[in-house]
């Protein structure tokens, strides 16, 4: 992360916003804010849909500082896109999905563009596989009705295959040599084996999915979605992977809602959810949390990232999706507010980088 420090030399346009404070954020001198080494939180600023406003902030946790539009300073001859999905770090470089633009753009450390890989539809998640491959999901179809997950040579930067894969596809989770794919369209997650690029299974969840998290017996949650229609709940699924057989079932007591954003802590074994209000479930539950730690009440949550050190809890809110977002940090331990930031428009994707 001592990459991510030089961006101040490249800042053109630089916002401070101060812990507990609502206030637009301040433009100082160029140089003022300088980013520490260590971790810091980027966070995908997603802009309205079709107006080329995606951007990535970044939260320096020692300094306690907020750079906004930090891809733009770094590159003023160049427009991100439209709509930053999520952000994928992949040996040292960054890989920003863009998903309306159909885009991934490639930046070094210091957040410089490096390469723009072309070629997809509506790309949502970029899924590290080994040995410089990687997967890209998709929202999208084709012209053909068909949809496919695109396998990512990043040595080229370029699209060296398909693989069909129908509906839209999501999260992404590599397990014992396959990477397991959610499906906002299929009651399936699909399993595609890594050697050969091939869709060996699928995985009947009975619902549709979208995120999935790995946790620290090397079993994999999939977040499955309500269904008011067929009054079908939304539920956290576990599976394994070494058979691939659906090992627990929690129902979230909900037909109305589904989960937002799915994270787990960096021990793997507490999930953390985003359902309106924050809920938090050891992989060991039975049952899910009867009360959430953090409620929304009248502000607009809509993304949610864990600390894998101490387990800070950081929060988007995307306010009325025009106006500057806001981040709130709080703590682990009593869920006390301890920071609030303003950040981009419609602040999604969140990513903790050490």
């Amino acid at each position: 992360m001592h990459y991510i420090k030089n961006i101040i030399f490249l800042l053109l346009i630089i916002f401070t916003v101060s812990c507990r404070k609502d206030a637009p954020p301040v433009l100082p001198q160029q140089g003022s804010v300088s980013l520490s080494a260590g971790k810091h939180l980027l966070i995908c600023d997603e802009g309205n849909f079709g107006q080329n406003l995606a951007a990535v902030s970044i939260y320096d946790p020692l300094s306690n500082a907020v750079v906004v539009s930090a891809f733009a300073a770094a590159n003023p001859t160049y427009t991100l896109g439209d709509v930053i999905q999520s952000i994928s770090k992949i040996d040292g470089n960054y890989y920003l999905v863009i998903n309306n633009s159909g885009k991934i753009v490639v930046c070094n450390g210091n957040f410089v563009r490096i390469a723009t890989i072309t070629g997809f539809i509506s790309p949502r998640y970029m899924q590290y596989v080994y040995n410089g491959k990687a997967y890209v999901s998709n929202f999208q179809l084709d012209s053909t009705k068909a949809n496919y997950i695109q396998v990512v040579d990043i040595s080229t930067n370029t699209i060296s295959k398909t693989i069909r894969l129908d509906g839209w596809t999501e999260g992404m989770q590599l397990a014992n040599g396959n990477v397991y794919v959610c499906n906002q369209r299929k009651n399936y997650v699909y399993v595609i084996n890594t050697q050969t690029d091939a869709l060996t299974d699928s995985i009947n969840v009975h619902a549709t999915n979208a995120y999935i998290v790995k946790d620290e017996n090397n079993k994999l949650w999939v977040s499955c979605n309500s269904d008011s229609i067929t009054h079908t709940s939304a539920k956290l699924v576990r599976i394994n992977p070494a058979n691939d057989s659906i090992e627990t079932t929690i129902s979230l007591q909900t037909i109305n809602n589904a989960i937002s954003r799915l994270c787990i802590n960096g021990k793997g074994n507490t999930l953390y959810y985003l359902m309106n209000d924050v809920y938090k479930m050891p992989v060991n539950a039975t049952t899910c949390p009867t009360s959430a730690i953090i409620q929304q009440g009248s502000r607009n949550f809509y993304g949610l990232c864990i600390d894998p050190d101490d387990e800070t809890i950081y929060i988007s809110d995307a306010v009325d999706y025009n106006s500057h977002g806001k981040l709130y940090r709080y703590q682990s331990s009593n869920y006390n507010l301890i920071g609030t930031y303003m950040v981009g428009v419609i602040p999604g994707y969140m990513m903790m980088d050490e």
